[in-house]
């Protein structure tokens, strides 16, 4: 984020008064950022979860001097030079709208409910050989995402294309501000976020407010578009419904932005990377965890992707690049300013994959360089252990062999978990609350999604607890650095050494298990240790009962060892709206017992009901915190599409093997299948125990293969299931969705006759997780 200022000129742009001079070449927002120095400017923005303010003495003690805070903040006796405005956010849009300004090539601005990032990298990866390209990085899209995008402009580049992302109205008129784009480009309209208009109308009016300036649009929503859909060239050669969609907004744009050229880009549609924008973090051999970013190699790029990488819960950061793109000019200081990216963020080896990456030798101390990826020593990558890896490369370099060599095991059968859509759905949530604490339940492997993963995010996200179900679950996150309070729901006696030893906080459900924990607590000498009481209500499972609430206060009154943070319950049936005066009755218990509790004990806890039927049904249950589970997941347990949830895992796996049969045979075990003359069987490596239920057998499931489903033949087995491509043009080693995109979960919950929950948590540990962001 080059600004190439001074603090002065920042002050005036503020219309605040300074007379410091010294000049401003970075700015940061997040203080646990390496970057430092007296020409950064840190922005201390007040935020829901977190208030950058409490970090200015810290980032002032680290050599940091220039600061842009409120007009609240005390800075008497602080040892710096401060800007006081009114809010930190607008000071920060207000200066990366003078910073856009600054410069006269072209601006696109992308927005659209869905496809927003896949059109820019399509974008970027179409234009990027005639043009020096400024691109928002990954879905930095958001209020304070674009502001730092468009920081990145400089007066090297010649175009520049910015996503815009809005959930709440008047954002866009503030983003337009901002961006002021030459030309615009709408993906498509959908429902995300319009949960928080009045009306589609408002929604969508939203929307366009970010083409009142421009000279023209490209409109994916209008009907008029369905005629690019037609017309697109045959060198698009992309098969899914989106992809097509996307490509055809590129074209669309192409056509006006270069009326005379456009034919030239039709060959590069062949190949457009349709991973681009993805940052897969994987597990690794030798305990290793993989960043894979080796899709596209840029300065900008690596920085947001070591931002990443160092915050993986692992002892050391390594890092294998390609060479970057460069002239021949500017190659020493593209390389020296690597070599300050890589030393901030305290890289302990690099190993360089190139030519011109030799440049980096002087100043990186651990440095190992090969002139491509066949000539690495493979004893090199097999001795790196307990570490994080990130792989940042060119395309040309081949980088993906890298990532299969040093994942832990190869399968072709994938979960992918979408982080954004988690992001999204726990914002979906926190919308319908007003103050109320958020636990988010992580049990059983995190739904299937991977308990470390979504625990990391929701530590990241701010949320105030985790749930999980026993014990080891909880010791296991300790283990990977969660430092957010952990609820044990079935917290047994057995365990009670390794909850104390690891800070965990054991649920309460009778007095029994309560005697034998404070037994427990005694032999620690600890006192006012964190419990959590569980009152029953109606679900008649664990929990205590109304009159049983005095001896358990007596008690708890007796026993120094242990202080009561949260009493809670369970709804039953908050997600049928023809049980909800079961649910009314309900809640009324709990306000009943959660009283009598207090007015024993003498002082206030913690007070949560609701799950995620309840947060959306019941805002009076909403109380003191809400136990999130199935909904931040994507599962919308009221059965309803208003909300706006986003899928957040896609089971995919592919084709082993394609058979034609040349007469009528039986197939599987117990000849249960059969295959008629001229059909065609193929085999795909998933079967039940990956979590692919035998009762989807025979026909009854079906998957979804080059945009046609194929039924199930025969027996579902172990470890392969045969599907019936009869009419579908493939091939072997083609993709496969069990769920996802096109078979939603709570389809295939249907066809298996269980509900979302059993289908997520039954994908076995054995089939490999994959976490994006999109």
């Amino acid at each position: 984020m080059k600004l190439n200022c001074t603090f002065q000129d920042i002050s005036d742009v503020l219309g605040a008064n300074s007379s410091c001079k010294d000049p401003i070449q970075a700015v940061i927002i997040d203080s646990r950022k390496p970057i430092r120095g007296k020409e950064v400017l840190f922005i201390a923005i007040k935020g829901p979860n977190n208030d950058g303010h409490k970090y200015v003495e810290q980032l002032i003690h680290e050599g940091v001097t220039h600061f842009l805070v409120n007009d609240d903040f005390e800075t008497e006796g602080l040892d710096g030079n401060f800007i006081k405005v009114t809010n930190t956010l607008d000071g920060l849009q207000a200066l990366a709208g003078w910073h856009r300004g600054r410069f006269s090539y072209p601006v696109i601005a992308i927005t659209g409910s869905a496809g927003k990032t896949s059109v820019k990298e399509w974008l970027y990866q179409l234009l990027k050989d005639n043009y020096n390209i400024v691109r928002s990085p990954k879905s930095y899209n958001s209020q304070v995402g674009v502001p730092l995008s468009l920081f990145e402009m400089t007066e090297k580049h010649n175009l520049a294309i910015i996503e815009a992302g809005i959930s709440h109205p008047s954002e866009m008129v503030r983003l337009e501000r901002m961006i002021r784009p030459t030309y615009g480009i709408l993906t498509n309209i959908g429902s995300s976020h319009a949960h928080n208009f009045d009306t589609e109308i408002e929604h969508n009016r939203e929307k366009y407010s970010l083409f009142e300036g421009v000279d023209w649009f490209v409109d994916g929503a209008s009907d008029e578009f369905e005629k690019e859909l037609k017309s697109v060239p045959e060198e698009f050669k992309i098969s899914d419904k989106a992809s097509v969609q996307n490509a055809a907004i590129c074209w669309a744009f192409l056509k006006r932005f270069d009326p005379e050229g456009y034919s030239s880009y039709k060959k590069g549609f062949s190949d457009l990377e349709k991973l681009a924008l993805r940052l897969e973090v994987q597990q690794g051999i030798n305990n290793n965890i993989i960043v894979n970013d080796s899709y596209n190699s840029d300065v900008g790029g690596l920085e947001i992707a070591l931002d990443l990488a160092s915050n993986q819960p692992k002892k050391g950061l390594v890092l294998i690049l390609s060479d970057l793109v460069a002239d021949q000019a500017s190659k020493p200081d593209l390389y020296g300013k690597i070599a300050k990216i890589i030393q901030d963020y305290k890289v302990e080896k690099v190993i360089g994959i190139g030519t011109d990456i030799q440049l980096l030798k002087d100043h990186i101390p651990e440095f190992i360089h090969f002139p491509s990826v066949s000539a690495i020593d493979s004893t090199v990558l097999t001795e790196i252990s307990n570490s994080c890896i990130l792989l940042k490369g060119a395309r040309k370099y081949r980088f993906e062999t890298l990532g299969t060599l040093l994942q832990e095991k190869h399968h072709d059968t994938v979960l992918e978990i979408n982080l954004k859509a988690l992001e999204h759905n726990l914002n979906v949530f926190r919308s319908k609350l007003n103050g109320a604490k958020i636990m988010c339940m992580v049990k059983a492997f995190g739904y299937g999604a991977g308990d470390l993963e979504i625990a990391k995010l929701m530590q990241r996200q701010g949320v105030d607890a985790l749930g999980v179900a026993y014990a080891d679950e909880g010791i296991a996150l300790r283990a990977e650095g969660i430092k957010l309070p952990i609820l044990v729901m079935n917290a047994e006696p057995a365990a009670f050494n390794g909850i104390i030893e690891n800070r965990l906080e054991p649920v309460i459900y009778n007095s029994r298990i309560l005697d034998e924990f404070i037994r427990e607590l005694i032999n620690y000498g600890e006192t006012g240790y964190p419990i959590h009481i569980e009152l029953e209500t109606g679900m008649n499972r664990l929990g205590l009962l109304y009159n049983e609430l005095p001896d358990l206060c007596s008690q708890l009154n007796a026993q120094p060892e242990v202080s009561v943070q949260s009493v809670f319950s369970h709804l039953a049936v908050s997600e049928n709206p023809g049980e909800d005066d079961f649910t009314k009755i309900q809640l009324s218990r709990f306000q009943m017992g959660t009283k009598l509790i207090e007015e024993k004990l003498g002082y206030g806890f913690d007070r949560h009901i609701c799950n995620s039927a309840g947060i959306l049904r019941f805002p009076e249950g909403h109380l003191d915190m809400v136990r999130l589970g199935i909904g931040v997941y994507g599962i919308d347990p009221t059965e309803s599409d208003k909300y706006g949830l986003e899928s957040v895992g896609r089971l995919r796996t592919t084709i082993t093997q394609i058979r034609k049969f040349v007469d009528t045979e039986t197939i599987g075990y117990g000849r249960a299948g059969a295959a008629n003359r001229g059909e065609i069987i193929g085999i795909i490596p998933i079967g039940y125990a990956d979590g692919l239920k035998r009762s989807l057998s025979n026909g009854v499931g079906h998957v979804w293969v080059k945009g046609k489903f194929a039924p199930i033949v025969g027996k579902v087995c172990m470890d392969m299931t045969m599907v019936n491509l009869s009419g579908i043009a493939c091939e072997e080693g083609d993709e496969v969705e069990i769920f996802g995109e096109h078979i939603s979960v709570e389809d295939l919950a249907n066809k298996m006759g269980t509900i979302p929950y059993e289908v997520l948590t039954s994908v076995s540990a054995r089939v490999k997780r994959m976490y994006i962001k999109q």
